[in-house]
């Protein structure tokens, strides 16, 4: 029994990993098709899930964070999700407005999140003339 006691207290005491929160800075973001845009917002994810969106007055920004500004651009669902509180961290970054949540042009797109991973567009080869 105490060497049991022992293994529950080491289990308490180990520390989990922390997960490094992005927080997404100043663009105006379509939450999901046919809704209002969100001007200078703020989105916060959490590993692979939003933690929160909204205005940036009404939402506070994590001290520990990775922090990219993003003003002037706009932040739209991936195809098939929506921007909200614990769903997937899945959206387009884009250049320019959307036609409702879809990029206007598929060059808008400048990045991209995946489960709360960045991916950058790939470049194009250049055309041999």
């Amino acid at each position: 029994l105490p060497i049991l006691f022992a293994f529950l207290i080491l289990g308490a005491c180990q520390k989990k990993p922390d997960v490094r929160l992005k927080v997404l800075i100043g663009a105006t973001v379509v939450v999901a098709p046919g809704t209002q845009p969100i001007a200078d917002s703020i989105i916060v994810i959490a590993g692979s899930k939003i933690r929160s969106v909204g205005m940036r007055k009404d939402i506070p920004v994590p001290q520990a964070s990775d922090r990219t500004d993003l003003a002037g651009e706009w932040v739209v669902p991936a195809e098939g999700s929506r921007i909200a509180v614990d769903e997937p961290a899945n959206m387009m970054i884009l250049k320019h407005a959307p036609l409702g949540a879809e990029p206007a042009n598929p060059a808008d797109v400048s990045a991209r999140i995946n489960a709360g991973e960045w991916e950058l567009p790939k470049q194009l080869p250049a055309q041999s003339r």
